[in-house]
Parts: structure tokens; C-alpha cells; sequence
């Protein structure tokens, strides 16, 4: 479980202070997927970070698997499986290698380690891939093997960070359809940062949505979409964000004594 309360995170300091999140709160339960959905710009991988240990809170809690992500940040990094856009895998390593590096190093013996990878290769479709050198690898396989390398160690916790952003369809589908796979009725938690609408549409059973460092939807997709007189999630949620991201644009707007109408256009923009 994910526990997310009155977290605020602000880089810099003084004049130059700029508030990234604004004491935002939600839950990802056990047993499903949610999706943390947002423009660019809206905090979603600052949210992220702060989850899996990279940045600290400026203030507010954040509790993973039951710990504490400041005063436990070892334990909440056993139990955290991360996927970022970039792998940032070993080139010189073999998938193979990389995996089982992951694996060992997360506590699992090397007789154990060794079915899991073939038994995961073999559900994302890149058995092949897994004895070539990682450099040598396209981007979709290298995207392929940093999910492998979170799942590697079987955490209770998956954080994944616009994990398909920038790959082709086939990629793209091979990543949707393991993720459909995964036993979240086993209790496993999946948080899924995206900017995609139909990604989160057709993989989340729960949906955050994030303007501008605030949280502005919470709630399962049947929720969402009983806020609609169509009961579309899609319209409902576009309707909802679009009124957040353009109430967002005129509080900033008469901060800085812009005009309201071309910030919110800059804030829809992602600016």
C-alpha cells in the first residue's frame, strides 16, 4: 500500500523557492492499479521520486509497504520495484547479468534467481534478448529489461514512471499486456505515472489526477465517471482537469499580474 499525506516538495530557496508539490494526499491501495495522470509539468515524477527514496519531502508523509520513506528509506527500497523513462541499465552487463545483479543484491539466491529470469523473460516476449550486452540492446528491449529489473525480486511495490513513453506500439503493448498479468490480487501495488489518457484508461483500476503540484481527481474510474451526465470516465476526467488546469492558470495569472486567458493556455500547454 501507498499512503501519501500532505506532501510538499519545494526546490530552492528564498526569491528563487518554487513550489513543485503543494500538499497533495491519496491512496494507492493493495491489489490494483492507480494511475497518477497529469499535464507535463503537474509533479507527477517529483511525486515519484520523493516514493522511491530519491528526493526527501519538504514536508508532509509518505509511507510504502508500511514504511516510513525518510526515517525507513532502506526498507521502503526492498520493497519498491522502479521503472523510469530512462533504464539506466549497464551497457557492458547482459540483461541477464544486469537481472540477476538486481536480484542478488535484493536478497535472493542464485538458484532462485536464475528460473525467475527466464520465467519472466518468457512472459514479456525478450527471452533472446536476455544473454546480449544491454548497450546493444533497441530502446524498447532496454525499456523491457528495466521492468524485468523491478519485478526481478518480486516486490510488493511497483513504482513506474511513464514506463512506455517514447516507445513504438509493439513495446508499448508488450508492457500493457505484462502489466495486466502482474497478481495485484495477490495484494501486489501498482502506482503508473503517465500523461496518457488511454494508457491509464485501459490499465488502472484507480486514477489520481495532478494539476500543477495539487491533487484534483481521486477516485475509482466508476466514481469518475458518475461526475459526468455522459458516465465516461474519459469525459469526465478531461472535463474535471480541464476546469482544474484552467482555475490553476488565473490563481497564477493574478500572482505574477499575467493575463489569465494566455497563462491557463500555458498551463494546458504543460508550461
Amino acid at each position: 500500500m501507498i499512503a501519501v499525506t500532505e506532501l510538499t516538495r519545494v526546490l530552492g530557496d528564498g526569491k528563487r523557492a518554487k513550489t513543485i508539490l503543494d500538499g497533495i494526499s491519496f491512496v494507492a491501495p493493495p491489489g490494483m492499479i492507480t494511475g497518477l495522470l497529469g499535464p507535463n509539468g503537474a509533479g507527477k515524477t517529483t511525486t515519484m521520486r520523493v516514493l522511491s527514496t530519491l528526493l526527501r519531502p519538504t514536508s508532509g508523509t509518505v509511507s510504502i509497504a508500511g514504511y516510513d520513506v525518510v526515517a525507513q528509506a532502506h526498507e521502503v527500497r526492498s520493497s519498491i520495484g522502479l521503472v523510469t523513462e530512462e533504464p539506466g541499465l549497464y551497457d557492458r552487463l547482459t540483461a541477464r547479468e544486469q537481472l540477476s545483479f538486481t536480484g542478488r543484491a535484493c536478497g535472493m539466491s542464485a538458484s532462485a534467481v536464475g528460473p525467475r529470469i527466464d520465467e519472466l523473460g518468457h512472459l514479456l516476449g525478450c527471452s533472446r534478448e536476455l544473454d546480449k550486452r544491454c548497450g546493444e540492446l533497441s530502446k524498447g528491449n532496454r525499456q523491457k529489461v528495466a521492468l524485468l529489473r523491478a519485478l526481478v525480486h518480486d516486490p510488493p511495490v511497483l513504482l513506474l514512471d511513464e514506463p512506455t513513453a517514447n516507445l513504438d506500439v509493439v513495446a508499448t503493448a508488450a508492457i500493457h499486456d505484462l502489466l495486466t498479468t502482474l497478481d495485484v490480487a495477490a495484494g501486489k501495488t501498482v502506482l503508473l505515472s503517465s500523461h496518457s489518457l488511454d494508457e491509464v484508461d485501459r490499465l488502472a483500476q484507480r486514477v489520481v489526477g495532478l494539476v500543477a503540484g495539487r491533487v484534483v481527481v481521486d477516485g475509482t474510474r466508476e466514481e469518475i465517471a458518475a461526475t459526468d451526465p455522459t458516465g465516461s470516465f474519459r469525459d469526465a476526467f478531461v472535463s474535471l482537469l480541464g476546469q482544474a488546469t484552467l482555475a490553476a492558470g488565473e490563481v497564477e495569472a493574478e500572482a505574477e499580474g499575467a493575463d489569465p486567458v494566455a497563462t491557463a493556455r500555458r498551463s494546458k500547454r504543460g508550461r
